[in-house]
């Protein structure tokens, strides 16, 4: 219990206005931290007007290997307050090489609400997965041409239709 008050204090250390304090935070963070210290994570960066506490958070982001990592950052894509580290939050999945099978929905949902550089991302880790379930991804596929055709930004909608072929290579369409 001890420790975990221990931690649960230096997850309030990194919403501190001094940036020294976030980034002492952010090494026992990677010191002794597990999953639970994700999403103080992701609200320091969201408030982060430092680049040594953004720039430490993000390279820790994009070398998680906890398993619980995935749930956490999945749960973060929906949170409004994290809007702002959106793009962050899905590169780390493909960063860390984290196994995001499960949730090629919500990928191709980010993609297309997102703006060009979350749709991105979004490419990126679809593209470097090895896996998608095959309804998953019929329906993935679709939704992306679908996307594409009515996407306004040109480089958006490339990257929407390269989604959708990228779906349609692995189902062998």
């Amino acid at each position: 219990m001890a420790e975990k008050v221990k931690m649960d204090e230096v997850y309030a250390r990194l919403l501190s206005a001094d940036d020294r304090v976030v980034l002492d935070a952010l090494a026992t963070v990677q010191a002794q931290g597990d999953a639970r210290a994700i999403r103080p994570m992701l609200h320091a960066l969201a408030g982060a007007p430092d680049r040594n506490v953004e720039q430490r958070i993000v390279s820790m982001l994009n070398e998680i290997k906890v398993p619980e990592a995935v749930p956490v950052l999945v749960e973060a894509l929906a949170e409004p307050a994290l809007r702002s580290v959106r793009r962050t939050i899905l590169a780390a999945f493909w960063s860390a090489g984290l196994d995001v099978r499960d949730h090629l929905e919500l990928l191709i949902a980010c993609a297309i609400e997102g703006n060009a550089a979350e749709c991105l991302e979004c490419h990126t880790v679809i593209a470097n997965q090895e896996f998608w379930p095959e309804r998953t991804a019929r329906n993935a596929m679709k939704l992306a041409s679908e996307a594409a055709e009515a996407e306004a930004d040109t480089y958006k909608a490339s990257l929407l239709r390269d989604i959708g072929e990228e779906m349609a290579v692995r189902l062998g369409a």
